[in-house]
């Protein structure tokens, strides 16, 4: 089997033409995970200003930021998507009593986790909810970490 690769140049040369956030959130990822922080900072910001409430986008500027050791402006992205995320924590909170009066245990067992999770308890077990929870964890061990060590 051949591997096509695309140097991130030539994606960020694509995406300048066609944006697309799923594509800019990967570049931006991408950037992030190669340790490349100013061009994460620069994907990420060019990505929030053509889509402006994506958490994703947000959360990987806050920790591009605190990899460069700009606390307050890290904080600053950060502080509002941890308002948001404890916003949506009431959603799974009102999905699981919804799935517990319908009587399907597994779903409210999976909204009752993402619920605890998002209020900051660890979850006890094994999780259905495979693609949802590691990037809820992520997003609560980034803020944590972030807010934690602008307080210290």
């Amino acid at each position: 089997m051949v591997e096509h690769q695309i140097p991130l140049e030539q994606l960020r040369e694509r995406l300048e033409a066609e944006p697309c956030l799923g594509a800019i959130q990967l570049l931006a990822e991408t950037y992030y995970q190669l340790r490349q922080y100013p061009q994460a900072a620069e994907a990420s910001r060019r990505g929030l200003t053509l889509y402006p409430d994506s958490l994703e986008l947000q959360l990987v500027l806050g920790q591009t930021l605190a990899a460069l050791n700009q606390w307050d402006e890290a904080e600053a992205i950060l502080q509002p998507v941890l308002a948001k995320i404890r916003t949506l924590s009431e959603l799974f909170r009102t999905l699981q009593h919804l799935y517990e009066r319908q009587e399907r245990r597994p779903q409210a067992s999976r909204m009752k986790t993402i619920y605890r999770l998002l209020l900051g308890e660890r979850p006890g077990g094994k999780v259905g909810a495979a693609r949802i929870l590691p990037t809820l964890e992520k997003w609560q061990r980034v803020l944590t970490t972030s807010i934690s060590i602008r307080q210290g």
